[in-house]
C-alpha cells in the first residue's frame, strides 16, 4: 500500500465491519433499531429531497464519537466504485440501503472518506468546501474533535452555515451528524428548525465493549415554542426521579425517567468499534489527535495556486488509474472522478513546466 494509502478503508475492512455489526445485533435477537436501521432511515429521508440534521450528546468517554463515526459508515455501507463484471466498466454508485448482486458487480472501492465525511478542520469555510465536495446521501460529521467547537463565535458561525447550507443546498441531500454535549448551548434557532433527531449516549459497558443510547424526536406541533419540551422534560426527569439522590442514579434510573418524557423513541445498543474494526477506527484516532496538536494558523494560498494543485494531482492520479485500468475509457474515467470530459481532456494535456511552477510555488510558501 502507498504511504499516501494509510487512510484508505479497503473494500474487504468495510465487508467485515457489516458482517460484524450484523452479528451484533443478531446475538441480540435482532432489535428493529440498530444502527443499520437508523442508517437507512436516513437515507430514505434524503431520497425524498431532503436533508437530516442529527445531534449527538452524552457524557465525555461514553461513545459519541464511535456512534456518529459508526452511523456514517453505514450510511456509507454499499456506496464506492464498482466494477460490472460483463463488460468491465467501473461506475460510481451513490449510498443505498440493498447491496449490488456480487455475481453481477465487483466492489473497487469505498464511498467514505475520513478527510471528507469528517470535519476535524477550524474554518467554517472549510466545512463548508466539505460540504459541497460530497456525493448525494453521504453523511457529513463535524465531531467534538474540533478544539474551537466549544467557542462561543465560532458556534454561532457554525450554526449560521449550517442554517445557510439547509436553506440554500437542502437539493444536495445530505445527513448531518453534530456532536454538542450540551443541547441548550445551541440557539433556538437551530435546535428548534434544523435538528430533527437527538442521540443521547447514556450508558457504556467498557468490559462487553458496547454502549446504550436513547433516541429522542422532535414535536411536529407547530404552535409550541420548544418542541424539544425541554422545561417540562427537565421537571418531569426530576419527578421521577425525586427519590433517587443524583449521586446514586445509574443508567438504569436515566433510561426508566427517559421512557416518560415528551419525545422518547426508543433505546438501542452500539458496538465499539475499537474492538470490531481496529484498523478504522486508528484512522479516525490518528485524525483526531492531528486535530489536536496541529497549529492554528494555515498559510493561505491564492486561488491560482490551488488550481494548479488540482489540475497535478489530479493528471498523476488519471496516469496511474490508465496503468492499473487501461481498458477504462477517458469518459468512463470523468463520470467516475464526476468532472466534464472537457477537463479530462484538459488534464492530460497537462505539460511539466507547470509542475516546475508549483514547486517554486511551494519554495515561496516554505520560506514566508
Amino acid at each position: 500500500m502507498l504511504e499516501e494509502d494509510w487512510d484508505k478503508i479497503e473494500v474487504e475492512e468495510i465487508e467485515d465491519l457489516i458482517k460484524k455489526v450484523e452479528e451484533f445485533y443478531a446475538e441480540r435477537g435482532n432489535p428493529k433499531l440498530n444502527v443499520i436501521w437508523l442508517a437507512d432511515l436516513f437515507l430514505k429521508r434524503l431520497k425524498n429531497d431532503l436533508d437530516y440534521y442529527i445531534n449527538c450528546e452524552g457524557q465525555k468517554g461514553y461513545g459519541k464519537s464511535n456512534l456518529m463515526l459508526l452511523l456514517s459508515l453505514m450510511q456509507s455501507r454499499y456506496a464506492g466504485v464498482y466494477k460490472r463484471k460483463s463488460d468491465g466498466k467501473h461506475f460510481k454508485v451513490l449510498p443505498r440501503v440493498k447491496p449490488l448482486d456480487v455475481e453481477k458487480f465487483e466492489r473497487i472501492s469505498v464511498g467514505f472518506s475520513f478527510n471528507k465525511n469528517m470535519s476535524f478542520l477550524d474554518n467554517v469555510k472549510d466545512i463548508e468546501k466539505k460540504y459541497h465536495s460530497l456525493d448525494k446521501y453521504q453523511s457529513f460529521v463535524i465531531d467534538e474533535g474540533s478544539k474551537n467547537l466549544h467557542k462561543h463565535r465560532w458556534m454561532d458561525a457554525l450554526q449560521f452555515k449550517l442554517v445557510q447550507l439547509s436553506d440554500t443546498e437542502r437539493w444536495q441531500n445530505k445527513t448531518f451528524f453534530i456532536c454538542f454535549p450540551n443541547f441548550i448551548e445551541l440557539n433556538s434557532a437551530f435546535r428548534n428548525n434544523r435538528i430533527m433527531m437527538r442521540i443521547y449516549v447514556y450508558h457504556r459497558d467498557v468490559k462487553k465493549h458496547y454502549a446504550s443510547a436513547i433516541l429522542s424526536l422532535k414535536d411536529i406541533n407547530r404552535y409550541i415554542a420548544d418542541p424539544w419540551h425541554t422545561d417540562w422534560n427537565a421537571k418531569l426527569f426530576e419527578d421521577i426521579l425525586k427519590r433517587t439522590p443524583s449521586s446514586l442514579r445509574t443508567s438504569y434510573h436515566v433510561l426508566k425517567a427517559e421512557k416518560k418524557l415528551k419525545g422518547y423513541a426508543g433505546t438501542f445498543e452500539f458496538p465499539e468499534l475499537k474492538v470490531i474494526a481496529p484498523k478504522i477506527w486508528s484512522i479516525y484516532m490518528k485524525y483526531k489527535i492531528e486535530n489536536a496538536t496541529k497549529e492554528a494558523e494555515v498559510v493561505e494560498e491564492t486561488e491560482g495556486v490551488r488550481i494548479l494543485r488540482w489540475k497535478v494531482a489530479s493528471k498523476n492520479l488519471v496516469d496511474w488509474v490508465r496503468l492499473k485500468f487501461p481498458k477504462m475509457t477517458y469518459p468512463e474515467l470523468a463520470e467516475i472522478m464526476g468532472i466534464a470530459n472537457i477537463t479530462l481532456i484538459g488534464l492530460r494535456t497537462l505539460k511539466k513546466p507547470d509542475k516546475i511552477i508549483l514547486r517554486q510555488v511551494d519554495k515561496i510558501v516554505r520560506e514566508n
